[in-house]
């Protein structure tokens, strides 16, 4: 139950939703980040911690505990959200020369662990930067570029306006986890230490899950004059973003486009070499709904490079619903596995309105490309419909030789079980398939197989109290 007085109102969801971050400063325990810092410190002494950071430093739990923290993030990605068993603890030592703007996650042909398919505009993830010593901008602090969660690739950083996030200890700054950002160079003598946690939704928006004030209005158009940074104005792209994140139809922005040439658009995604100009192309098409459609697919099918592949079919997502079918079609029939792999993917982006495709992406689970089967498997946990077949799936998933396939079997199952506690018929064959995967021979399935059964028992915990 999400305690109101600490969740976001309409225009600090709006300030995330354009600028991909907000900055925190709870109101902590006297002696609390220093306890933190200092063990650290001790626990680097025998090397990196890794992703065992909030067991070696249990004070952490108290930092994403705080209801400030909590409600920001129950704001952002739904009141079910769970942390994500990837977080770590980052060190800018002295002297650094900091590092080059990036997204996180490994590009696609690296088959990275926690890179998607393709980047999507839709926050399902969020990350949270704490620091827990005072940082200044001497000491190599954390750096974003707002606004640039949506953006692919970036063409001229040195004209964008970074922000570096500096602030006494115990600030946190909670971002979108495709914003671009990077660890600046420390000049200072002093090592600098930042825990990086994951966060992920597990249901998709029914309502708005911030303090929604239905009255309020002309939000975008106060963006500019509200920011002190001077980021790139997309209304539309935002606006879409508002009604998707509140599950609503709320078109005054979106209505003054029914004009647009759909084929001139469909050509901009191909061809616009500025990332801003083809993103603006993907919504506007999305806008345009229904008429899109053929004019995106003959497209795909003339043969276009995989980039532009990965623009068309985020055009899709913005379609929604109305795009489902032709989807599922693609993902059963084309012989060009990187298409099926689009279609996949693009069917788990749209979400809820895809539940016509979960049998399809079942099939896929059989496919022979990893990356069709990949897709297929994060796609059925977000769109979590047809429970019985779809955990029945899932577990057969997790003996996919591919180990990227399992964990996303195991995560798809862990989001599924926060999302539905009371459904219970097949959790205990979940339970006996995640036992088993604790001995598996990658040692990644083997940590989330542990991690899936520490959710599974605090759920279940949850819901007998």
């Amino acid at each position: 139950m999400a305690n109101k007085k600490y969740l976001l109102n309409n225009q600090d969801m709006s300030q995330f939703i354009a600028n991909g971050y907000l900055l925190l400063k709870p109101d902590y325990p006297a002696g609390l980040h220093q306890t933190i810092k200092k063990r650290t410190e001790y626990i680097f002494k025998s090397g990196d911690p890794g992703n065992q950071i909030l067991e070696q430093v249990p004070e952490l739990y108290e930092i994403f505990d705080h209801p400030v923290v909590k409600g920001t993030l129950q704001s952002i990605i739904g009141l079910n959200y769970i942390m994500q068993p990837h977080r770590h603890c980052h060190v800018n030592m002295p002297d650094s020369k900091g590092q080059g703007w990036h997204q996180d996650g490994t590009p696609r042909k690296f088959q990275g662990w926690n890179h998607p398919w393709r980047r999507h505009q839709r926050s399902r993830m969020a990350m949270a930067f704490y620091y827990p010593q005072d940082v200044s901008t001497e000491m190599g602090p954390t750096a974003i570029l707002p606004g640039t969660q949506y953006y692919d690739a970036l063409n001229d950083t040195e004209s964008m306006p970074s922000l570096p996030i500096c602030g006494e200890a115990g600030t946190i700054a909670i971002v979108h986890y495709e914003i671009w950002h990077r660890a600046s160079a420390n000049l200072s003598s002093d090592k600098r230490y930042m825990m990086k946690f994951l966060f992920h939704r597990t249901e998709e928006p029914k309502e708005s899950s911030w303090n929604l004030d239905v009255g309020s209005a002309d939000l975008w158009n106060k963006i500019g004059s509200t920011s002190d940074i001077d980021i790139a104005q997309h209304p539309i792209l935002w606006e879409s973003l508002w009604n998707w994140y509140s599950n609503q139809n709320d078109d005054s922005t979106l209505s003054q486009l029914d004009t647009l040439d759909v084929h001139q658009l469909v050509q901009e995604l191909d061809q616009k070499t500025e990332v801003a100009e083809r993103m603006e192309a993907t919504y506007k098409l999305g806008t345009i709904g229904e008429a899109a459609i053929t004019p995106i697919m003959d497209q795909l099918n003339n043969g276009i490079p995989e980039q532009n592949s990965l623009n068309l079919s985020a055009a899709l997502s913005a379609i929604g619903e109305p795009a489902v079918p032709v989807l599922i079609d693609m993902l059963r029939h084309d012989s060009d596995w990187w298409k099926r792999a689009c279609a996949a993917d693009t069917l788990g982006d749209i979400g809820k309105d895809a539940k016509d495709s979960v049998q399809s992406l079942i099939e896929a689970l059989d496919d022979e490309s990893d990356w069709v089967r990949r897709n297929a498997t994060n796609s059925l946990g977000i769109i979590s419909e047809s429970l019985g077949d779809t955990i029945s799936a899932l577990i057969r998933a997790m003996e996919d030789a591919q180990p990227f396939v399992p964990i996303n079997a195991i995560f798809a199952l862990t989001k599924i079980r926060k999302s539905h506690p009371n459904y219970d018929p097949l959790f205990k064959d979940v339970e006996l398939a995640l036992n088993d995967a604790l001995n598996h021979q990658h040692e990644r399935v083997s940590y989330y197989s542990n991690y899936a059964l520490e959710q599974f028992n605090q759920t279940q915990n949850q819901f007998i109290q």
